[in-house]
């Protein structure tokens, strides 16, 4: 059992009083074997029973493996105290070595306090510490490991040590001596100096996993959090004189780029990952320049990237020539990619500051927050870097979870991106188009999909501002004001795979929002009306902002018009309920349907797809020759299915029918059994059994003031706005 008074599961040795213990116990373990051994003889000799000599015996074999046990601690103890940064505590009655209680532990403990030294050498150019270091590896750290390696180092050598190694890479691939003469060093030596320095940089992200998890055994507490925060902003070397320094979180980028799948914890990203974003708020101040990480400051190349097996210099980039731009590689994409795949805990606590039950007391974003700082303040930046690849992965992580910090993120996010899409997207009224700004535009580019993603899980909560925004003008809860929306759904549906996903996510609701009007029962025209109109208008509102984000190229253009008739061609109304929920699942009831869930059902539709075209490659039956024709038969395909399934369909209505079973009591066929003709002639007799005109009336109006809705928010200072794109 641990010492409480050090921490938990560690305890405190006195070496010499551990010497003492270990040879008492080792002579004892012979003596209890001979006595033993005497007392049974006599025993057995004198014809009474030998139990008393026989549990001597056992306390004889404990005695003798705890001996052994105690003299490899013992050994491993002194071996420890001599390494210098062995870790020690100094009570009134003495010092201590602190150890931990299991063998094992104190093993990698030794291991971590001796690592750290080789490491050490490393970082001073001695090539034989290498020989040592690579019997480590990365997915090997263990807490106790990880706890004396950075016990030992402190977050100074956390970020001493990957600036050394990178200044020797430098030297041998940019070395431009200043007579001109140019030293070259071998591609093979490079490859092999850069293969142990990403093996470094991944041993020490794996070890700064455990020690700043709070439920790790391997935390050194929340002190080392705030010192590596500290540290963070300090330069390295210190010595150096200003302009040839580094500063921590340089360093600590480059070491969080090696972490893989190392998952970091809340804690981490709530004190050390937000100072890295203030940090470099306030270095942008001070400088246009990207703050770059070690790869960039040193011009590596691809050199410290996790799964290189060659190294690449950069283009002509000796150090000191000037003859093309700094490498662009900014400290926050490793940052955010760490959160990303460290969980949406960990990614909410680094976006929002948020973490655990507690919900936000105001979903209001401002603009000094960090969300609107990477998304809108960034937005040039990750033009030059990686288009805001990682951010969105950080905000796919964060965001799509069906909680409420989710949600508010996700909105959040929308109205920073329709803030940013207006600097880039201009409405010419006069021409009746949308001007793209083509440089600024491709700014964010990779943020589109993500973003898609976060939208798709949150499509209910989209149908309620547009339903807010029905009754009022004034901004929304969550801070989006009238029009934000659609600006954000322009720029990400400028993105072919983007708009699909948006699209089928709205599929998936309309479907759910079908079903549940049609189980509900009673007046089934009425139910139908009650929730057309809001599916509508979003499948309107995301035809015009596709629409509109392509107007002017028109090889896009053309393609916009055939993306909603693909999916009315792939039968996608036809998916049933149950298959969205999975056959083992209960489908839930009306009111639930529709209700955050098309996240995580947007996939199992893709997937359904897929299948069905396997099955039926050819599932055409006649290609829609508009939006509106395609919305329409799309909302056929869904209320027919939905009256199949619910039994709408039966009786004399049926008989004589191609897709009914024969028989006195003829019942409808499995949709999923009926061949093209079939499903053809089953769709037109449905639409006129059901009086499904209504429906065709109300879907094309509120497809179109969906359309007129967004198009009336992209106007200019003059109070004009362009007309809506089918009217064109």
């Amino acid at each position: 059992m641990g010492d409480a008074w050090l921490s938990p599961d560690t305890c405190g040795v006195k070496l010499a009083e551990f010497e003492q213990m270990t040879r008492q116990m080792t002579r004892a373990a012979p003596a209890l074997a001979t006595l033993a051994d005497q007392l049974w003889q006599t025993l057995n000799a004198a014809g009474v029973s030998t139990a008393p000599a026989l549990e001597i015996r056992r306390l004889a074999a404990w005695a003798t493996d705890a001996a052994s046990d105690l003299r490899r601690r013992n050994l491993l103890a002194h071996d420890m105290d001599r390494q210098p940064g062995a870790l020690r505590f100094c009570g009134l009655d003495g010092t201590y070595l602190t150890l931990p209680d299991r063998f094992t532990d104190q093993v990698a403990q030794y291991e971590g306090i001796r690592v750290a030294d080789v490491l050490r050498r490393a970082a001073a150019g001695d090539r034989s510490a290498w020989d040592e270091l690579n019997r480590i590896r990365p997915e090997d750290v263990t807490p106790a490991f990880a706890k004396a390696l950075m016990a030992s180092l402190g977050p100074g050598g956390l970020v001493s040590i990957p600036v050394a190694l990178a200044k020797q890479l430098a030297g041998d691939m940019n070395l431009e001596p200043a007579d001109g003469s140019l030293h070259h060093v071998g591609d093979g030596k490079i490859n092999a100096d850069a293969a142990n320095a990403r093996t470094a940089l991944a041993t020490l992200a794996r070890a700064l996993s455990y020690t700043t998890d709070p439920q790790s055994k391997g935390y050194l507490g929340d002190q080392f959090l705030t010192q590596l925060r500290d540290t963070g902003r300090a330069h390295f070397p210190p010595q150096a004189p200003p302009g040839n320094q580094v500063d921590g979180y340089q360093a600590v980028s480059s070491v969080l780029g090696a972490s893989g799948d190392a998952r970091f914890s809340p804690a981490f990203f709530r004190v050390v990952g937000h100072d890295m974003i203030a940090y470099d708020r306030q270095q942008r101040k001070n400088s246009p320049n990207v703050v770059t990480d070690l790869s960039g400051y040193f011009h590596l190349g691809n050199a410290l990237d996790a799964g290189t097996t060659k190294v690449v210099r950069e283009e002509g980039g000796l150090l000191g020539r000037k003859n093309g731009p700094p490498p662009q590689r900014e400290i926050l994409s490793p940052l955010l990619r760490t959160a990303a795949h460290s969980g949406r805990d960990a990614a909410q606590s680094l976006i929002s500051g948020w973490h655990g039950p507690f919900s936000p007391k105001d979903a209001t974003i401002t603009k000094d927050s960090d969300l609107y700082y990477l998304v809108h303040d960034l937005r040039g930046d990750w033009g030059r870097t990686d288009h805001g690849k990682s951010l969105g992965e950080a905000l796919r992580t964060a965001a799509t979870g069906q909680d409420e910090v989710s949600t508010t993120l996700a909105l959040q996010a929308a109205k920073a991106l329709a803030d940013t899409a207006r600097s880039y997207f201009t409405p010419e009224v006069g021409k009746n188009e949308m001007r793209v700004n083509g440089d600024a535009v491709s700014d964010l580019s990779a943020l589109r999909p993500a973003m898609a993603d976060v939208l798709a899980s949150h499509m209910d909560e989209l149908h309620s501002v547009y339903r807010e925004f029905h009754y009022t003008t004034e901004p929304s809860k969550s801070g989006l004001g009238n029009g934000d929306l659609d600006y954000a759904l322009l720029d990400i549906c400028r993105d072919a795979a983007a708009y699909d996903t948006l699209l089928k996510a709205q599929i998936v609701h309309a479907r759910l929002a079908v079903d549940g009007a049609v189980a509900k029962g009673g007046d089934l025209t009425r139910n139908l009306e009650d929730i057309l109109p809001s599916e509508g208008w979003m499948f309107g509102r995301l035809v015009e902002a596709r629409t509109r984000s392509v107007q002017a190229e028109k090889a896009r253009l053309d393609q916009v018009n055939a993306e909603l008739a693909q999916r009315v061609n792939q039968l996608v109304g036809l998916i049933p309920v149950a298959s969205l929920y999975s056959k083992a699942a209960a489908v839930p009831g009306a009111e639930a349907a529709g209700a955050k869930v098309t996240g995580r059902l947007t996939g199992v539709l893709e997937n359904w797809i897929t299948q069905r075209l396997a099955e039926k490659p050819d599932p055409t039956l006649l290609t829609p020759k508009s939006n509106t024709e395609a919305v329409q038969r799309l909302f056929t395909q869904m209320i027919a299915s939905s009256m199949a399934e619910h039994g709408r369909f039966g009786g004399n209505d049926l008989r004589g029918k191609s897709f009914a079973n024969r028989g006195d009591r003829p019942e409808m066929k499995s949709l999923e059994s009926l061949g093209r003709e079939d499903l053809s002639a089953f769709l037109r007799w449905a639409a006129v059994h059901a009086r499904l005109d209504s429906a065709d009336r109300v879907m094309q109006s509120t497809l179109e003031q969906g359309q007129k809705e967004v198009a009336s928010h992209f106007g200019n200072e003059g109070g004009e706005h362009l007309p809506p794109s089918f009217t064109s």
